[in-house]
C-alpha cells in the first residue's frame, strides 16, 4: 500500500503551524497504511514532546509498531525510529542527535528539522536552536511557505542567543510569508519581551491575533506573552482578565498551557498582585502529571503550583518522588532533575515560606547557567526575578543591584520588573 502522502502532508502542516491535531491526522494515515513507519514514529515523538511519559500507550504503542517494521525501514526511517525510541527512554539529547543526522542527509527534511528544534528547546540548547535552522535555510526556495517556517525557527534560535536584530528581521519575514506561522510570530514576541518593548509587543500580538488565536498548539502561550507585556505596563486587571478567559486550566489544557498558567500566577505575585483562588483551581490539573517526570522544567512548575495552593503535603510527595526518580533513572532528564530541578524546587519553596536567605543560597550559584532546565530565556526569567527580589529582601543589595542592572541592560523599556522595589531602579 502506498504512503498516504496527502494525509501526511496535512499532518505536517498542522504540526508546523501548531494548529489542528496532527496526532489524530497521523493516526488516520497509519490506519490507511499499516506500514507507514514515519507516521508511527511521529505520533510517538509528538506525544513525547507533549509531555506524555515513555511507557504510556500513546508513546509506546506507535513506537512498537514502528520498531516491528524496522527490517523494512530505509535509513531515514531507522533514524526516526531511533530518535523516538531515545525520547521515550529519557535520552532527549540522543533524540535530537538522530534527527540532526537525518537533516545532514536531506537539509529539506522539514519534519526532522522541526522535531530537532522542539527537542533543542526542551534541552535549553540555544546554539542548536539557532544553528540548525540557519544551516538548512539555503535548501528552501525564497518566499516559499516552507522557508517561512524555517525562518520562524531561525528567528527563535537567534533570539535565544541574544541576536535580537537578526531574530526580529527573520521573524517578521516569516510572518510576511505566512501570518499563520504562529511560531514565527511567537519568535518576534520573544524579541520584544526580551528587549523590554511592551507597547510594541501588545501591538504586534493584537494585530496578528486573528491568525494565532486559532493555533491550538500555541494560542495559550501567545496569550501568556500578551499578559507579560501588560504586566510590564502595570495593567494587572487586564492580565487577570486574560488569565481567566484564555490561560486558566481546562480539561483540554496541554502541559505547556499549565506551565504558562503557573508561571503567570507566580510573576503576578512577585508584583504584589493578589491572585485569589487561582492556584487552588490550577493545582488539580497538575496533579495528574505529578508522577510522570518527563521534564524537570514541568516538575518545577508543578511544585510551586502545589505550594501556591497551600498543599505542602503534595509538594513534599512530589519532591520525594523526584528524588526517587533521579536515584533510579538514567538519561537526560534524570540528570537535569538532579542538578537543576530539585534545587530550583527547594529555592522556590523556600521563597514561598519567606526563607529568602535559602532562596539566595541556592539560586545565586545557578542563575547564570539555567539553560539546561529547558524553556526559553523569557520563561527562565521567572527564576532570576525571584532571586533578585530575594536578594533585596535579605539585604544583599549588591547582588540585587547586579541582577537588576543585567536585566535593565536587556530590558531598558521594562520599568515594571522591579516596581515593588524602588531601590533597585
Amino acid at each position: 500500500m502506498s504512503t498516504p502522502n496527502a494525509v501526511f502532508d496535512k499532518a505536517l502542516g498542522e504540526y508546523l503551524g501548531l494548529i489542528g491535531d496532527p496526532v489524530a491526522t497521523l493516526s488516520a494515515a497509519v490506519q490507511a497504511d499499516p506500514d507507514f513507519i514515519i507516521g508511527y514514529t511521529t505520533i510517538s515523538a509528538l506525544n513525547s514532546l507533549g509531555g506524555v511519559p515513555g511507557d504510556a500507550p500513546a508513546v509506546h504503542d506507535p513506537l512498537a509498531a514502528a520498531q516491528a517494521l524496522s527490517d523494512k525501514a530505509n535509513p531515514r526511517e531507522r533514524l526516526h525510529i531511533a530518535a523516538a525510541s531515545a525520547w521515550a527512554t529519557g535520552d532527549i539529547e540522543g533524540a535530537a542527535n538522530y534527527w540532526e543526522t537525518a537533516l545532514k542527509s536531506d537539509p529539506a527534511d522539514i519534519l526532522s528539522l522541526r522535531l530537532a528544534h522542539d527537542t533543542h528547546f526542551f534541552l535549553g540548547a540555544s546554539q542548536k536552536l539557532r544553528d540548525v535552522p540557519v544551516s538548512v535555510l539555503p535548501a528552501y526556495a525564497p518566499g516559499s511557505r516552507e522557508r517561512g517556517f524555517v525562518l520562524g525557527m531561525a528567528s527563535f534560535g537567534l533570539e535565544e542567543t541574544g541576536e535580537y536584530a537578526e531574530a526580529e528581521k527573520a521573524g517578521r519575514e516569516a510572518a510576511e510569508i505566512n501570518p499563520t506561522d504562529t511560531w514565527g510570530v511567537h519568535a518576534v514576541a520573544h524579541v520584544l519581551e526580551m528587549q523590554g518593548r511592551p507597547e510594541e509587543g501588545i501591538k504586534w500580538l493584537r494585530g496578528l491575533e486573528p491568525y494565532w488565536a486559532p493555533a491550538t498548539g500555541l494560542a495559550v502561550h501567545q496569550w501568556w506573552h500578551l499578559a507579560l507585556y501588560l504586566t510590564e505596563a502595570g495593567r494587572f486587571d487586564e492580565v487577570l482578565e486574560i488569565y481567566d478567559a484564555h490561560i486558566h486550566a481546562t480539561p483540554a489544557s496541554i502541559v505547556l498551557d499549565l506551565v504558562d498558567a503557573a508561571a503567570l500566577l507566580w510573576r503576578l505575585e512577585l508584583q504584589g498582585v493578589n491572585v485569589g483562588d487561582r492556584w487552588k483551581d490550577l493545582a488539580p490539573f497538575w496533579g495528574a502529571h505529578a508522577q510522570e517526570h518527563v521534564l524537570a522544567f514541568n516538575d518545577v512548575h508543578i511544585s510551586f503550583t502545589f505550594t501556591g495552593a497551600g498543599n505542602e503535603a503534595a509538594a513534599d510527595q512530589l519532591e520525594a518522588s523526584i528524588r526517587d526518580y533521579t536515584a533510579r533513572a538514567t538519561g537526560t532528564n534524570a540528570e537535569v532533575s538532579k542538578e537543576y530541578g530539585l534545587p530550583l524546587i527547594r529555592a522556590l519553596r523556600a521563597y514561598r515560606k519567606g526563607d529568602y536567605a535559602t532562596t539566595v543560597a541556592i539560586l545565586a550559584p545557578l542563575y547564570k547557567n539555567l539553560a539546561p532546565i529547558g524553556g526559553s530565556n523569557a520563561q527562565r526569567d521567572l527564576f532570576v526575578q525571584t532571586l533578585g527580589i530575594s536578594a533585596y529582601k535579605t539585604g544583599n543589595i549588591e547582588l540585587a543591584r547586579e541582577i537588576a542592572a543585567e536585566r535593565r541592560k536587556l530590558k531598558a523599556g521594562s520599568p515594571r520588573s522591579w516596581a515593588p522595589y524602588p531601590a533597585l531602579h
